[in-house]
């Protein structure tokens, strides 16, 4: 009797643990762009690639809020998504404008191709988790994770064809994921437009804060603090993909269960990122982009990252109910402490590790606000707390 109820749990499990190891794959891209550039690219070229990335990356967060996330944050619409045509047509132009292009592009090229890749696999992979699609994200993964071993494995060896095959590698994993295709297409616009516009414009306030100081960075301490800035970001933000599953999560189904989950392989996560600094893993990879003077930033970096967790459950509450316009306002209070604080360390102590310093700051402020707001708004959040202080009045009674 209680067998499949376990083979049930079990499946729910490893449905979980592929969905986020899936995710962890999206950040092979930008961390092995960086690694083979490293190796054939001048260290000038090496500095606009890491804005390039923190760009690219930015397009790919508003085009995923645009799509998939204001329509989850629209209770009365459809959400069996799809990925529209325009996305993978966009994904396929910038992946052969970088496989027709030299070894080391020209920064426009760079910067037109890693936009086009990084917004496929981004939506791709979120409409992936929503779906539930995970032997399919599992394939993507596998696809994804070979075209970057075999990038960084010929840019060892000085093999011209290093970013052809990591875009190629790039392309097919979004496009494989392009079928099979829903007899309804999706055109990709958002049922509603003006919580589509609260959803994008919060998404453009938050992603800004990394181009922003990458870019001070960059201009203020130089090219190589600007790459050892991208690289710390890129390694915690293996644990990204962990965070962006329990949020959508949280956004699609408000899954309570799933927070201590997600918790749990956060921690596991953080714990490989150390170990496998110890083992001399990141420099194996980033080779000349990465020294051990960086080890304080991902550390920082990686607590910046768990105080994220907090915020996430009264985040993907207000959402939930539709509180587009209050999440808003919330997010652009936040972002414009990131920048302030971010930039105010930078100037003050001259280092880029300060700047991720200021990120655990402002992450730990902004959990109050979020937290009241879902407490006045959100009636499941709010009734987790009221459960709380009824069984502890209960006990106390007993007693």
């Amino acid at each position: 009797m209680l067998a499949p109820v376990l083979s049930k749990v079990d499946a729910k499990h490893l449905q979980a643990v592929v969905q986020i190891a899936a995710g962890l794959a999206l950040n092979a891209f930008p961390a092995i762009f960086i690694a083979v550039f490293a190796r054939v690219a001048p260290i000038d070229h090496q500095g606009q690639l890491a804005v390039s990335l923190t760009i690219g990356t930015y397009v790919a967060q508003l085009l995923s809020a645009f799509v998939v996330e204001s329509r989850l944050a629209t209770p009365e619409a459809d959400h069996d998504i799809s990925m529209p045509w325009w996305m993978a047509l966009l994904s396929l132009g910038s992946g052969v404008l970088l496989i027709v292009s030299p070894m080391v592009p020209a920064p426009v090229i760079t910067l037109l191709g890693v936009l086009g890749l990084s917004s496929g696999l981004l939506m791709a992979r979120t409409i992936g988790v929503v779906q539930g699609r995970w032997r399919l994200e599992a394939v993507a993964a596998v696809i994804l994770v070979a075209g970057c071993l075999s990038a960084l494995l010929l840019a060892v060896h000085d093999n011209p064809n290093c970013v052809r095959v990591l875009a190629a590698g790039a392309m097919l994993a979004v496009l494989c994921r392009f079928w099979p295709r829903p007899a309804h297409r999706e055109s990709g616009m958002p049922p509603d437009l003006r919580r589509a516009a609260w959803v994008t414009g919060e998404t453009a306030s938050v992603g800004i804060v990394q181009p922003i100081l990458t870019s001070f960075i960059l201009v203020v301490l130089g090219p190589a603090a600007s790459v050892g800035f991208r690289v710390v970001s890129t390694i915690s933000g293996v644990l990204e993909p962990v965070l962006a599953y329990g949020r959508v999560r949280q956004l699609a189904h408000g899954h309570k269960g799933e927070v201590a989950h997600v918790a749990l392989i956060f921690a596991a996560g953080v714990g490989a990122i150390v170990v496998a600094a110890y083992l001399g893993l990141w420099s194996l990879i980033f080779g000349p982009a990465w020294s051990h003077s960086l080890v304080p930033a991902l550390v920082i970096a990686c607590l910046w990252k768990a105080t994220m967790l907090f915020s996430t459950v009264p985040f993907a509450a207000l959402r939930r109910v539709g509180q587009t316009a209050k999440v808003f306002w919330l997010r652009a209070a936040g972002t414009a402490l990131y920048v302030v604080l971010g930039l105010s360390f930078l100037y003050i102590f001259h280092t880029a590790t300060a700047v991720f310093l200021s990120f655990v700051i402002t992450e730990v402020i902004m959990f109050l606000p979020y937290h009241l707001a879902a407490r006045k708004a959100a009636p499941d959040y709010h009734s987790i707390f009221e459960r709380k202080k009824s069984r502890e009045a209960s006990e106390s009674e007993t007693v």
